[in-house]
């Protein structure tokens, strides 16, 4: 017998793929949307990143004018940020009554491209630098000598250099009138406290002792190269000496730089030094390659040198360096270690 199976007859008039299409339609163009709007939020941050970039920039070349300049460090921070920046771009420059910072707002209108679909026509970019003035815990092209903490110290007073004990002080000498005025019964066996005198240091032992001299010199005309840190250890070469080539290589420094003016003086100056500070000098009679340690930098302006008796009554004079500005670096801020040095840091 035949067996008949039952069919079901579908409605030709009756179908669920256009439901299936509009979900589809519908899924589409979300998928459009949030994919025309990561490829708009892409490009902006790539353009966030540019400007991120160009607010660091535009802060540290303004904040090198601090604290002395506040003028000067707003018109070249809106200078550099301009040439590097969109004619459209919003900068705003703030600085603290205390001149120790400086901020930067740099704000974008851009235009979006795919998101317009979704109707999100521009967005706007920001990007924030702070650059802040610290202590310099870090300096390069220091000197090969380093002096003891002055007992007296300020920015304002001539201070003299290897003029220690009870002399033989040269016969050319004529105290300044602030030391005379300031201490009218100091004796002429007592040093003014206004002077200091130097060790020379190097940075690691060698065997060659010419070889080592003749870098001393080089080092003693244009700097160490290397970098220096508060509370590292440098090592003892030998006490103050007057010697013929030291005392010629700082007759250059000074010979060798036009400005005589010690407010006018930058980082790179010939009579400009850079020199380690130390608690205490070590005895005259200290061996070679004793550590020593570093609590601080100092920047002294060379205004005169008196070569006299080269090795016993070779002298300099100048004045201590306040808020001298290195660049970047490293920062502190223990007050025990501000000598005057001063260093930008990024702190955004």
């Amino acid at each position: 017998m035949r067996s008949w199976k039952t069919r079901t007859w579908k409605n030709p008039f009756k179908s669920d793929s256009g439901q299936s299409m509009i979900i589809f339609i519908l899924l589409l163009t979300v998928l459009l949307g949030f994919t025309a709007l990561a490829v708009d939020v892409g490009m902006a941050m790539q353009q966030k990143s540019n400007l991120q970039n160009a607010a660091d920039a535009a802060v540290l070349a303004g904040a090198q004018s601090l604290p002395d300049d506040s003028v000067k460090a707003e018109s070249d921070a809106r200078a550099y940020a301009a040439a590097n920046c969109e004619p459209d771009d919003v900068v705003t420059v703030t600085i603290p009554t205390d001149k120790r910072s400086m901020h930067i707002t740099i704000t974008r209108n851009i235009s979006t491209f795919f998101a317009k679909a979704i109707s999100v026509n521009a967005m706007d970019i920001r990007a924030d630098a702070t650059a802040s003035i610290g202590v310099a815990a870090s300096v390069p092209w220091i000197v090969p000598f380093v002096i003891p903490k002055p007992a007296v110290f300020d920015y304002t007073h001539v201070y003299v250099m290897r003029m220690y004990g009870a002399g033989p002080y040269p016969s050319n000498y004529n105290y300044p009138n602030d030391y005379k005025a300031k201490y009218p019964t100091w004796p002429k066996t007592k040093p003014y406290p206004y002077h200091f005198d130097y060790m020379n240091v190097k940075i690691k032992a060698g065997s060659n002792p010419s070889v080592e001299f003749q870098s001393y010199l080089g080092y003693l005309k244009n700097g160490y190269k290397e970098t220096f840190t508060v509370d590292q250890n440098m090592l003892y070469y030998a006490p103050s000496s007057g010697g013929t080539e030291s005392v010629n290589t700082f007759a250059t420094r000074v010979s060798s730089d036009s400005n005589s003016d010690y407010t006018k003086a930058k980082i790179g100056d010939p009579r400009v030094m850079l020199i380690p500070v130390v608690q205490n000098l070590l005895s005259r009679t200290t061996a070679e390659n004793t550590k020593v340690t570093i609590i601080g930098f100092v920047g002294f302006f060379l205004e005169k040198v008196y070569k006299n008796n080269y090795g016993t009554s070779f002298w300099f004079e100048g004045r201590f360096l306040e808020d001298l500005n290195i660049g970047t670096g490293e920062v502190t801020y223990d007050p025990n270690a501000d000598f005057g040095l001063r260093v930008i840091k990024l702190t955004r």
